[in-house]
């Protein structure tokens, strides 16, 4: 990302070359120049911070005559500068489900079958673990991966740990279909093997996190030499 410490005109003027990169590029420093009205070392000394944050690529163009040119595009990381609407899609997409069976039988489905294939494709990374508290780790290091935001520590009793997760990507479903929330807990016990989980906080209920407390019945498991990092690695 354009750092927050450079002058205000040279993030207007990289913002303005990430516009036009998106909207007409590829482009060479030559057409970009002539776009923003600068000089061709300004519009370089512009883009090498640009390719410093991994935000622009570049490729070399022959030509007929004269020497090749450098075309300058985005990389795929630049695409999270862009607005997305994808909560929109998703509840629409849902909504779509329940149309079709107001009981809302594909919506259930549809859930209970997401939650299986996260089983399937993840559930291995967590259930290596020898004990709960590892499993714990592994799972808090998992959904920290895929945005969460979450992290672990152990909890008050003997055997109890908490894991939270301060962020919720489905948060948009979530706050219409609770389905996603039931068939994440599902998850939780599945992975973690054992059914003493229990979720006590929701940020669909309009809570600062999701909190989970997880109890196992042999608190030999999980002495508290062994609590863990607060940061869930």
């Amino acid at each position: 990302m354009v750092s927050n410490v450079e002058p205000s005109e040279d993030r207007s003027t990289r913002r303005e070359i990430i516009y036009l990169l998106r909207t007409a590029g590829p482009l060479t420093v030559s057409e970009l120049g002539e776009r923003l009205g600068i000089t061709h070392v300004a519009v370089r000394r512009h883009l090498t911070a640009l390719e410093r944050d991994d935000l622009v690529t570049s490729t070399l163009m022959r030509q007929p005559m004269g020497r090749p040119t450098r075309l300058y595009s985005l990389t795929e990381a630049a695409d999270d500068l862009f607005p997305k609407k994808y909560s929109t899609l998703a509840v629409e997409m849902v909504d779509f489900m329940a149309e079709q069976a107001p009981d809302q039988r594909m919506v259930d489905e549809f859930f209970a079958r997401r939650w299986e294939r996260l089983t399937e494709n993840y559930g291995p990374q967590v259930t290596r673990g020898k004990d709960v508290r590892e499993r714990v780790a592994r799972l808090a290091e998992l959904q920290a991966a895929n945005g969460y935001l979450a992290s672990w520590e152990k909890g008050d009793g003997p055997g109890e740990f908490v894991l939270r997760e301060f962020n919720c990507p489905v948060h948009a479903v979530s706050r219409k279909y609770p389905q996603a929330c039931k068939h994440e807990l599902k998850f939780f016990k599945t992975v973690l093997g054992t059914d003493q989980v229990e979720r006590v906080e929701c940020i669909a209920d309009g809570q600062p996190a999701c909190k989970y407390v997880i109890r196992t019945p042999h608190a030999a498991e999980a002495t508290p030499e062994e609590s863990g990092p607060r940061d869930g690695h």
